[in-house]
């Protein structure tokens, strides 16, 4: 059996946030103990402002995929901030949400059920670090992420419209 590594040493196998790697990782260093049940995916998804991820299962329970925020790439954020959010999605295909394994609460984040999981597989320091991050600076730094792609795409339709018209 694995010893629980801190998850800032998860830093030096997935340097490059490369989401396979981090969830790999995460799975067999925390959530040994669950059932590979279905094959799980994961990808980068769109930049949510109040989301971090998600977790859902195909129609036909072959496969469950967790969507990460896109922003959760950038060199800015802290890794236990990509960490806990992984590991969180992994706490409901634990419970049965997302997963084909027994659905064990009736509400996913019922009583702080999913704190409360992280805490008792290590990831306290690691939630604590990613709880307080989000509090001070997520929307700031969403919004202005969300500016300058806003003022990227901008540029683009103008460049666009020019050259339709020249």
């Amino acid at each position: 059996m694995l010893l629980p590594i801190p998850a800032t040493s998860l830093v030096a196998f997935c340097s490059t946030r490369d989401l396979t790697l981090y969830l790999s990782s995460i799975w067999q260093h925390y959530f040994s103990d669950v059932p590979h049940a279905n094959e799980v995916q994961i990808a980068y998804c769109r930049p949510w402002k109040s989301r971090l991820g998600l977790i859902r299962m195909s129609l036909d329970s072959t496969h469950s995929f967790i969507g990460i925020n896109s922003l959760l790439q950038h060199k800015d954020v802290p890794d236990d901030v990509l960490i806990t959010t992984i590991a969180h999605e992994l706490v409901h295909y634990t419970h049965g949400f997302g997963s084909p394994l027994p659905q064990l609460f009736k509400h996913p984040h019922a009583n702080n059920i999913v704190d409360t999981e992280l805490q008792q597989r290590g990831l306290g320091n690691a939630l604590s670090t990613c709880n307080q991050w989000i509090d001070k600076y997520w929307y700031e730094f969403y919004e202005k992420r969300h500016i300058a792609r806003s003022t990227i795409g901008a540029k683009r339709s103008i460049v666009t419209q020019q050259q339709k018209v020249g």
